[in-house]
């Protein structure tokens, strides 16, 4: 064999060698994965993520394209098994406005490397309006033994409402599925105003609560070339799933619904002839509970009605 052909057979086979070779890495810190899944990323100066490293587009509803990529953060990294692992990522728009992306990649361990071996690059797209539009608080929770899940709270504001809610996925062996429903989900809060001054008068509610227990009444005068005063709405509400043997057990809902109300109570007129009326506050407040159900056939939570009430 002439030296040319024994040196182009010894390329070829470091060729392949390197073409079948996995990429690892040796840690599940989460910096490590995120350069493992797209590379040149490092969390700082190049954070942000382009196609065709970035295999995602936005959803129908949004006209713009991701040319420009998203800024991508690990969010949180469970270990399912001794040799399998999950990494969820977010992505930021870099225009206010854009939806922000859920994502997750898997992991197997091979030896001391970690490999990855499944992708899920748009799990989600959720609404971000630039403002008090932020994934909250994140975790993984154990539904039975062996199965996992992803809690996310999604905080945002519309029309003058600001909610947040709680979203849940079953973390399978190469995706997350939801569990709640889109629309009849777990609402966590709810403040609803119809003006600005809602923000003090949710905020002064123990004082105000204070004032009619000695007695007194909030009371609020309003000329007449003044905007009424605002009706407000507080809901607030704690959740807790309970741990099953062989399926996913039961999430139950605390909460708290407040009104915030100025019932009109007279009205005077001064020497001049402006009229002024006087208003009393009122706050209503329901307390109760709420539980949710899995349902084996939907492989979803379902509220679980309240029972009537029967007549005694």
């Amino acid at each position: 064999m002439s030296l040319i052909k024994f040196l182009g057979s010894v390329l070829f086979l470091l060729a392949l060698a390197a073409c079948g070779r996995t990429e690892s890495v040796q840690t599940l810190e989460r910096r490590d994965l995120m350069r493992l899944v797209f590379k040149g990323w490092d969390g700082e100066q190049n954070a942000v993520v382009k196609p065709p490293l970035l295999k995602a587009e936005f959803p129908v509803s949004v006209s713009a394209s991701l040319q420009a990529g998203l800024r991508m953060d690990a969010l949180q990294v469970q270990r399912l098994n001794e040799d399998s692992a999950v990494l969820l990522v977010k992505g930021d728009a870099l225009d206010a406005g854009k939806p922000t992306l859920l994502a997750a990649y898997w992991f197997h361990r091979r030896g001391e490397a970690w490999s990855l071996v499944s992708r899920q690059d748009v799990i989600e797209w959720l609404d971000n309006n630039g403002r008090n539009s932020a994934i909250g608080n994140t975790s993984i929770i154990e539904l039975f033994p062996g199965q996992f899940a992803l809690a996310l709270e999604h905080s945002q504001l519309k029309q003058g409402v600001a909610s947040t809610r709680l979203l849940l996925f079953r973390i399978d062996a190469n995706n997350l599925v939801p569990m709640l429903d889109k629309t009849n989900g777990l609402d966590l809060a709810v403040h609803e105003e119809s003006g600005p001054e809602c923000v003090n008068i949710i905020r002064n509610a123990n004082t105000a609560s204070s004032a009619h227990a000695r007695g007194r009444h909030v009371r609020l005068r309003v000329h007449e070339n003044e905007a009424e005063p605002p009706n407000c709405h507080d809901y607030l509400a704690k959740w807790d799933i309970a741990m099953g043997s062989t399926a996913p057990g039961d999430i139950t809902l605390n909460f708290a619904d407040k009104h915030y109300r100025y019932q009109e109570l007279a009205h005077t007129m001064d020497n001049e002839g402006e009229r002024t009326s006087t208003y009393e506050l009122q706050v209503s407040e329901q307390k109760g509970k709420k539980l949710f159900h899995f349902d084996a056939d939907q492989q979803k939570y379902l509220v679980v009605p309240d029972k009537p009430r029967q007549k005694k």
